[in-house]
């Protein structure tokens, strides 16, 4: 690594964000729309929670795994395996029928969805010239989220029009050539190892930004609730599959704005930037509550969507300029479990809420839990990188 210029270095990253949007494209429109296609097949709101648990815990395991595997072995061509495993889920996506077939493949997503996201944040931090990490980290995220934008409104359209299964195959498609752009750019002309022991050293020297990814944890809870409960909520609702889709993109696209925007927030300084995140976001969820429309839950998500795009990089700039360099793939790998931790609890919890009381219950409870964001940043160190 440390022979690469610069230049060399930029060149190799825009090849790498343009496989993560291709491959976020792919993940998020069958995340966001799988519980759509499985409240059709007749799901309940328990059976929501249960399926985005299942896919959440899987998420979560592999995550530290991969975090192992990351900081012993060549990351590039881990990527690559990943990648050309994650083309087949889609696939088998698409000769499903029924509600239980879907958590064994939701549990697949989960292990290629982790392999993803650990090893694709770790080569944005290993490739970046470290006087431009935060604009690496401004890049990865908004590479990931246009495809989080892009995904689901063109998903929800295909669905409409021609069903599940033809989407399944079509979201399949974009992912090969990913595989061929990681083999062509990356494969062979940076070999990426690292040199600690493994993960679980790599955690011992993370105990300094510990306080960092438990602030992220009730962000980790309702992100889980947004993605597996959420879309189904408003498909009960009759909601169509496409309005849904136009909802999504809507939220993700205005979290990309605050993704743009995040090397301000970063220099206006940790903490306010995670207070005034928190409030808006508490305030979304409790107008969510009260919402029964489409034109009603389009106010609220964007507010969601909004803080959401401030709260994700500011947290992940936060965490890769503090960990040590050497212990790259734990942090990363453990920044993606907690993740994995809160929407495993999230969405099996907040379906029962949901379907003991009902969902306006749940929204409530969860504007009260991402208020514990405030009193928990005040332990963070107040940074200002611009660069």
């Amino acid at each position: 690594m440390s022979a690469l210029s610069i230049e060399e270095r930029r060149g190799l990253l825009r090849s790498l964000y343009l496989s993560i949007f291709l491959i976020s494209t792919a993940y998020g429109t069958i995340t966001f729309l799988l519980p759509v296609y499985a409240e059709s097949l007749g799901a309940t709101y328990i059976e929501l929670g249960l399926l985005g648990s299942v896919g959440s815990v899987v998420y979560t395991v592999m995550t530290l795994l991969t975090g192992l595997m990351l900081d012993r072995f060549e990351r590039v061509r881990f990527f690559l395996v990943f990648t050309a495993f994650g083309a087949i889920v889609p696939v088998l996506f698409s000769l499903t029928s029924r509600v239980p077939e879907l958590f064994a493949l939701r549990g697949l997503l989960g292990v290629v969805s982790a392999a993803f996201w650990v090893t694709a944040s770790t080569l944005t931090a290993d490739l970046s010239p470290p006087e431009e990490l935060t604009k690496s980290v401004v890049r990865y995220n908004v590479s990931w989220i246009s495809g989080f934008v892009a995904g689901p409104i063109l998903g929800g359209i295909v669905s409409d029009r021609y069903g599940f299964p033809v989407l399944f195959i079509l979201v399949a498609t974009l992912i090969i050539p990913s595989v061929l752009l990681i083999m062509a750019r990356l494969s062979g002309r940076v070999a990426l190892r690292a040199v600690t022991g493994g993960i679980w050293k790599g955690l011992t020297s993370l105990r300094p930004i510990a306080l960092a990814y438990i602030t992220l944890i009730p962000y980790a809870v309702v992100l889980g609730i947004y993605m597996a409960i959420l879309p189904g909520h408003l498909g009960v609702l009759g909601i169509s599959a496409s309005a849904i889709g136009l909802l999504l993109t809507m939220t993700n696209a205005v979290r990309g704005l605050g993704f743009l925007s995040s090397e301000r927030w970063v220099r206006w300084g940790t903490r306010r930037s995670l207070w005034i995140s928190s409030t808006l976001m508490s305030g979304a969820l409790f107008m969510v509550s009260t919402s029964n429309s489409t034109s009603e839950f389009a106010l609220p998500l964007a507010l969601y969507g909004f803080a959401g795009g401030i709260i994700t990089p500011v947290i992940l700039n936060y965490i890769a300029h503090e960990s040590p360099s050497e212990a790259l793939g734990a942090a990363m790998g453990l920044h993606e479990c907690v993740y994995g931790v809160g929407m495993s609890l999230g969405p099996i919890v907040g379906g029962a809420i949901a379907e003991a009381y009902n969902p306006s219950i749940l929204y409530v409870t969860l504007a009260g839990l991402v208020l514990l964001i405030l009193p928990l940043s005040l332990g963070l160190k107040e940074m200002s990188h611009g660069s």
